[in-house]
């Protein structure tokens, strides 16, 4: 392993390890496409031909001509901007409707997002862009209900189902804003907040990396139905998505 992905390896562990308790709020660790139903399509009877109808034999096209291909979409490409809003839809109906702002370990160890907003855990500490090729995913967190027991931006999160949809807008560097649609892969899970740090290279893996370089993201909240110390959950929700535009 080299020198880069060891310290990365070693902020992760850190910021799994100390995102876990932010006083007076739920703790948060580092953890649609629209469903359609087609009913049924009527069916007229088929016609019924003379008795003294002769079989007719179709004559081969001396041409034929060849259905054109269906057109190759454009390979997808880095954003150079960062999010600064997501949105989880079911069914088309909104979910999660959250602004996000970058965040970094704070002073006390804490990766502690704004109260009504999520945060993008962003460089230097993690270096994946959401929507960026790389081989880890990018991070976005947000607490489930706020230091007043009232509902914060990620109280939903439990809800997502897979086939869900997240877009994510962006700021670009050059100005102006930008898109990109995620499909949710997997219902959310429910893990324990310690065996997501201690196994975050071999059964937990899937939370942060992927075998290969992908476009991929983690969304990470509290479960408030999970036992609790202190008052605290002892779990995190997982959702994971796939950009897919």
């Amino acid at each position: 392993m080299n020198d880069r992905a060891t310290a990365r390896r070693r902020r992760l562990a850190v910021a799994l390890l100390v995102v876990g308790l932010v006083a007076g709020a739920a703790a948060v660790l580092l953890w649609s496409a629209t469903r359609s139903a087609l009913g049924g399509v009527p069916m007229s009877t088929a016609p019924v031909s003379a008795p003294t109808a002769a079989p007719v034999t179709p004559t081969p096209s001396p041409n034929p001509v060849a259905s054109p291909a269906a057109p190759t979409p454009a390979p997808l490409q880095d954003i150079a901007g960062i999010p600064v809003h997501v949105t989880v839809l079911q069914q088309g109906v909104p979910l999660i409707d959250a602004d996000v702002n970058q965040i970094q370990l704070n002073g006390d160890g804490w990766l502690s997002p704004d109260e009504g907003q999520a945060g993008w855990y962003g460089p230097p500490q993690w270096e994946t862009v959401p929507g960026d090729l790389s081989d880890y995913r990018g991070i976005i967190v947000g607490h489930n209900v706020t230091g007043y027991g009232t509902k914060d931006v990620f109280y939903d999160l439990g809800q997502v189902r897979a086939g869900d949809s997240v877009v994510l807008t962006y700021a670009l560097q050059v100005g102006g804003y930008a898109t990109a649609g995620f499909t949710v892969t997997q219902d959310a899970r429910s893990a324990p907040k310690q065996d997501v740090v201690a196994q975050a290279a071999t059964t937990y893996k899937w939370v942060w990396q992927s075998d290969a370089p992908e476009r991929a993201l983690s969304l990470f909240s509290c479960d408030l139905d999970a036992p609790h110390i202190d008052g605290h959950s002892v779990d995190n929700w997982i959702v994971t998505a796939e950009r897919v535009s």
